[in-house]
């Protein structure tokens, strides 16, 4: 087996021939034999920084496989990216005070939600640049992203089980109602912030929800009867009636996915 047919193999196919040469060319090689943790990349990091300025310049860069725990998933933030509007969703992998964060655009930003995608699931992230002077991935032509196993972390989908607030949560339900996105100012904020409400149930018990920021953004192209998830929001009970929040802390997605998992309860 050639070196070129080795790296291809232990990338499991996610690099093309040429890809593989052109890593053996730049010396990049070295560091991406393998999976990868996002532990064993923040150690890498530590052990570049620990040899001071200037140590292993040339190697800042490599491409890696990455495989763990997606963290974080956040809306697409729209971003004017030389004079062009794009949407750049950002995905943390790791653990708790070990994480990294992951940026995407365009078809693999839409893949998490077409693909319903957890914050929980274990994926991998084949073929994904890993630049070690900031400690962030960036994809590459060839990036793609694999779940491996589902989340285990339980969403809420029985409402009349909530009798305070609970904050940074998971909710699924479906949409009775949704109103159209507008825009408000709030105190302290500079300009306007995108604000939308709807009504979300778990078929017996009705909801009502605000959505702010990227998350009302989020509610464009949503319709009644769409089953929902909204990650990392706030639920709060008001005069003895339950309410839902969600801002740019949380993420608001769309999928079929999800109905079987409401029906459950």
């Amino acid at each position: 087996m050639s070196d070129i047919e080795k790296v291809v193999d232990k990338f499991s196919g996610f690099l093309t021939r040429a890809q593989a040469e052109q890593l053996l060319k730049d010396g990049m090689y070295a560091q991406t034999k393998g999976n990868v943790s996002v532990k064993e990349l923040l150690n890498r990091v530590k052990s570049q920084d620990s040899k001071g300025p200037g140590a292993d310049a040339g190697t800042k860069e490599s491409i890696v496989n990455v495989k763990d725990i997606v963290y974080r998933i956040f809306n697409p933030q729209p971003l004017n990216v030389q004079g062009k509007e794009r949407a750049r969703r950002t995905v943390i992998l790791g653990e708790e005070g070990s994480t990294i964060v992951l940026n995407l655009w365009g078809k693999l930003s839409d893949l998490i939600d077409i693909n319903a995608f957890e914050r929980g699931d274990t994926v991998i992230v084949g073929n994904a640049l890993f630049d070690s002077a900031v400690g962030e991935l960036r994809t590459t032509q060839s990036t793609i992203i694999n779940r491996l196993s589902p989340t285990k972390m339980a969403a809420l989908t029985d409402y009349s089980t909530i009798s305070g607030d609970v904050r940074r949560t998971d909710i699924i339900g479906r949409l009775l109602e949704i109103d159209p996105i507008r825009h408000v100012n709030r105190l302290g904020k500079p300009g306007q912030t995108a604000v939308a409400s709807c009504v979300v149930t778990d078929s017996v018990n009705a909801v009502p929800a605000s959505f702010w920021g990227s998350s009302a953004i989020a509610t464009t192209g949503l319709r009644t009867n769409d089953t929902i998830k909204i990650e990392f929001c706030d639920l709060r009970m008001r005069e003895g009636r339950l309410q839902i929040t969600a801002n740019d802390d949380s993420r608001v997605v769309a999928n079929g996915a999800f109905a079987k998992r409401l029906a459950k309860g």
